[in-house]
């Protein structure tokens, strides 16, 4: 059964999406520590890894993500135009497939993706924190994501590639990577390493810490602390960890803090106020490396 290894072990990439926005500074916070302080929450809570999500952070983040032992999955930004029923609606209701060659047809959104990946490989391959680069998200800015995972491995080959999170999946990549938020977990089709690249995504909302109290965004709303943590338990304990034994190597909860109107974050928007404590999942963390060494 195909595996992702670190350092030559089979490894489960136990994370949570990081999209790295803030409510004091919007796409920087306004301390560095800060930066510090979300890593060491997430791994108070058994994380393992963090998913850079279509955002270059500053050097701060990567250093501390270094020194304090968190893997990171660096997703490349996004360029290109969004279609909400191409790259949303149709691939929600079950339509992954999709020849890519068209896809984002203007040379100069293609040269500038490409240059802007092998900016960012150069000024962020000398940290070893990045375990993975992901290439395309959502089919967003995608095109020929097989010559374009071709030309990364060129720049570097050291790394997993993650070249389609989500869908739009072609031939090369190194995982087949999903994103399941409306359906029960399960694993795709090819056989390579599976991915759970995005998955969760519940609302838990606390008014008094929430940057808007009109507009809620989750994937299923709570009101209950008590209900969202049992919940939260069940859905890695009977989704996620049988599926380790099939050849899930790594699940990336969606997300570590609120976005604004998204209120699904293990963090407030505000950072004020940490939604599940310390201890409530870490044996799921452990179960979790237990079960891919079996």
């Amino acid at each position: 059964m195909p595996r992702l290894c670190l350092n030559g072990k089979p490894y489960f990439f136990h994370g949570v999406l990081d999209q790295g926005y803030w409510s004091d500074g919007l796409y920087t916070s306004a301390v560095p520590e800060a930066y510090e302080r979300d890593i060491a929450a997430m791994k108070d809570l058994g994380f393992n890894t963090l998913r850079k999500h279509i955002k270059i952070e500053p050097e701060r983040f990567y250093y501390d993500c270094d020194r304090m032992g968190m893997v990171v999955f660096q997703d490349m930004v996004n360029c290109g135009e969004y279609h909400y029923l191409r790259d949303t609606v149709l691939p929600t209701l079950g339509f992954l497939q999709r020849n890519d060659k068209e896809l984002n047809s203007d040379p100069e959104a293609r040269q500038s993706f490409l240059r802007a990946m092998e900016e960012t490989v150069a000024h962020l391959q000398n940290h070893p924190c990045i375990c993975l680069w992901t290439i395309f998200n959502e089919g967003w800015g995608q095109f020929e994501a097989d010559s374009v995972c071709a030309r990364l491995r060129e720049l570097d080959g050291s790394r997993f590639i993650d070249s389609t999170s989500g869908w739009f999946q072609q031939n090369n990549s190194d995982v087949d990577s999903l994103h399941i938020y409306f359906q029960k977990l399960h694993l795709g089709t090819q056989p390579r390493p599976q991915l759970l690249s995005e998955f969760g995504g519940w609302s838990y909302k606390l008014p008094e810490h929430s940057f808007n109290l009109q507009k809620t965004y989750g994937y299923r709303k709570y009101a209950d602390r008590e209900r969202f943590l049992r919940d939260l338990r069940a859905l890695y304990l009977n989704e996620v960890l049988p599926l380790v034994s099939h050849g899930l190597c790594g699940a990336i909860y969606t997300q570590l803090s609120d976005v604004e109107d998204e209120t699904n974050g293990f963090l407030t928007f505000d950072r004020r106020v940490q939604k599940v404590f310390h201890g409530e999942l870490s044996d799921i963390a452990e179960k979790l490396q237990n079960a891919i060494k079996e």
